[in-house]
C-alpha cells in the first residue's frame, strides 16, 4: 500500500511540475505549416491580400507576420481561422506563419516573398476604415464624431453613408462624391443611443469611360450615453465579523436601461477608513464577485462602482463594513 501511495505522489508531483495545460495540450512542435496563398514570388494586383494556410491538428491559433521591404513588421496578428485578409500599399513584402496552442508552437515557415501593384480597377479592392474602429463605443456624440479611412491611390472620390440601427435601419447621414478621407458627423445626425453602421465606397472613372468602384466597407459604432445602474451589494453583510481569512465579495449591477447595453466592468474598493483615503485593496473585474484575503485585524469599508466600455460610470454602491478580529 505504501509503495502504491508513493507512485501516486510521484505522478501528482510530475503533473503539478509540468502544468495542467502542458499535459492537456497537444505537442505541435514538430508540425510543419502548409501555406496556400500567397506563394513565393506572387504578384498581386490591388490592395487586398488574402493569406491562407492548412489547419494543423492541435493548433488553437496562428501567428501571421508580414514585413515590408525595410524589414519593418506591418502585420503581427493572432488568427483562429485558416485565412486572414489585410490591405497593404503597393510594394514588396515577406510573410510567415506558425501554429500555436497554450503550451506549444510550431516553427515559423521560411519567409515567403510577394509583391503588390496598384490597379486602376477598384472592383477587387477595399477601402480600409481607420476610426472609429469596429464595435467602438462612444458616450459623447454631442462633440461630433470624425469618421476616417485610408486613401485609396486610384480613387477619384468616395461615398459615405451612416445608418442608424434601432428598431430597424434608417440613413442618418450621407456624404456622396467627396475627395477627403474623413467626414465629421455632428449630434444632429447622431441623435440618440443606438448602433450606427458607417460605410465607405471608393469610385473612379477608367480611361475607357467606364466606372469602377469598391464594395462598401463597413464598421459599427455604438453610442451609449446612459451610465450603468448603481451596483447592489450582496455579501458579506454590513458589520460582518470574521477571523483573518479569504473573503468572497458579491454584488449585482442590475438592469441596463439604455438602448445600447455596453459590457460592464466592476471596480471594487476596500479601504481602512470610512472616508476612503487609506486603501487596502482595489481591483477591476468583469465578474460580479472577487476574493480578497484579510491578514490584519481591523474594520474595513468596501464599495463597488460600475463602468461600461463607453466610459459611463455609475454612482458608488452603498458602503458596507467588515470587521476582522
Amino acid at each position: 500500500m505504501k509503495k502504491q501511495n508513493n507512485i501516486v505522489l510521484i505522478f501528482l508531483f510530475l503533473f503539478l511540475s509540468l502544468g495542467c495545460d502542458d499535459i492537456l495540450e497537444e505537442d505541435i512542435t514538430d508540425n510543419v505549416m502548409q501555406i496556400t496563398v500567397p506563394l513565393e514570388g506572387a504578384k498581386l494586383i490591388g490592395n487586398s491580400v488574402q493569406f491562407s494556410w492548412e489547419y494543423i491538428d492541435g493548433a488553437k491559433d496562428y501567428r501571421v507576420q508580414v514585413t515590408n521591404s525595410n524589414q519593418i513588421n506591418v502585420v503581427d496578428s493572432l488568427v483562429k481561422a485558416n485565412s486572414f485578409t489585410y490591405t497593404l500599399d503597393s510594394g514588396t513584402y515577406q510573410w510567415r506563419i506558425r501554429g500555436e496552442n497554450f503550451a506549444y508552437k510550431t516553427a515559423y515557415i521560411f519567409p515567403v516573398n510577394f509583391s503588390i501593384e496598384e490597379s486602376d480597377d477598384l472592383s477587387n479592392q477595399i477601402v480600409d476604415l481607420e476610426f472609429p474602429t469596429d464595435n467602438f463605443y462612444e458616450n459623447e456624440p454631442s462633440k461630433g464624431v470624425v469618421f476616417s479611412w485610408k486613401k485609396l491611390g486610384k480613387a477619384d472620390f468616395y461615398n459615405f453613408i451612416l445608418i442608424k440601427k434601432l428598431n430597424g435601419e434608417t440613413i442618418a447621414h450621407e456624404a456622396p462624391n467627396i475627395t477627403a478621407t474623413r467626414v465629421t458627423v455632428d449630434d444632429s445626425d447622431i441623435d440618440e443611443d443606438a448602433e450606427y453602421i458607417w460605410k465607405v465606397m471608393a469610385i473612379n472613372t477608367l480611361d475607357d469611360g467606364t466606372v469602377s468602384e469598391t464594395e462598401f466597407s463597413e464598421q459599427s459604432l455604438f453610442v451609449d450615453t446612459v451610465a450603468p445602474n448603481q451596483p447592489i451589494l450582496s455579501s458579506p453583510v454590513d458589520l460582518d465579523e470574521i477571523a483573518p481569512s479569504v473573503v468572497t465579495f458579491n454584488w449585482q449591477n442590475g438592469t441596463d436601461t439604455g438602448n445600447v447595453k455596453s459590457p460592464i466592468t466592476s471596480f471594487i474598493e476596500i479601504f481602512k477608513d470610512i472616508d476612503f483615503t487609506i486603501e487596502e485593496f482595489s481591483s477591476n473585474t468583469s465578474s460580479n464577485s472577487i476574493q480578497y484575503e484579510f491578514k490584519t485585524v481591523g474594520t474595513y469599508y468596501w464599495r463597488v462602482t460600475a463602468k461600461d466600455v463607453a466610459k459611463n460610470i455609475s454612482d458608488h454602491s452603498i458602503v458596507r463594513s467588515i470587521i476582522v478580529k
